[in-house]
């Protein structure tokens, strides 16, 4: 698989989707007809070929209303997905509205599945609003800036959180914001001079 990056859109070259990929991508094109979304945390370094599991796949949204989350919900339901929290979506959006997650799977599968929240912290907003452009040849994904990414990696801070962030300085170290992924790290009050991620 190459790389083609551009501003914030890269491009993947001769990527071989996985089930765990279409999973998402066909998530999200549903997803991106009612509100503004950005992939965070482990997924952003599985699209890029690091290979590890993960059972869930973190997503970020605008806030949206009640109105809205229901014909979300009406047309997730009727595509065969569910939601693992609650079946009622009043229940559901009132989880979102508290600050919560709410998990949804396809129809008697539980792994793997979307964790969705709402933008709460100012570095959710920025996730959101400064959000990257992965396209495959037919489909595309938004995820979280690359120089925050890595700092969040870093400051979540298990071994396993480590190596997604060193995965993606490795691949990345050249065309990333230098200035932006030092602002973060200072923010997120994390080094990675130990892990060779040097700025």
């Amino acid at each position: 698989m190459d790389f083609e990056y551009k501003g914030k859109n890269i491009s993947l070259k001769n990527k071989v989707l996985s089930k765990l990929d279409l999973f998402v991508i066909d998530f999200v094109n549903i997803l991106t007809k009612y509100a503004d979304y950005v992939v965070v945390s482990g997924y952003v370094s599985i699209i890029f070929g690091r290979s590890r599991g993960t059972e869930d796949i973190d997503i970020l949204i605008n806030k949206i209303d009640m109105e809205t989350f229901i014909k979300f919900n009406r047309e997730l339901i009727g595509k065969q997905y569910w939601f693992l929290n609650a079946d009622n979506p009043g229940e559901l959006y009132g989880m979102l509205h508290d600050g919560l997650a709410v998990r949804i799977a396809i129809k008697e599968t539980v792994i793997p599945n979307i964790e969705l929240k709402f933008v709460k912290s100012d570095l959710d907003k920025i996730s959101l609003r400064e959000h990257m452009i992965v396209e495959t040849e037919e489909n595309s994904i938004n995820i979280s800036p690359l120089e925050l990414q890595i700092p969040f990696k870093l400051f979540l801070g298990s071994d396993k959180d480590i190596e997604d962030a060193v995965y993606l300085y490795d691949i990345f170290s050249n065309q990333l914001d230098k200035v932006k992924l030092k602002q973060y790290m200072s923010i997120l009050k994390v080094k990675g001079t130990d892990y060779g991620i040097d700025v």
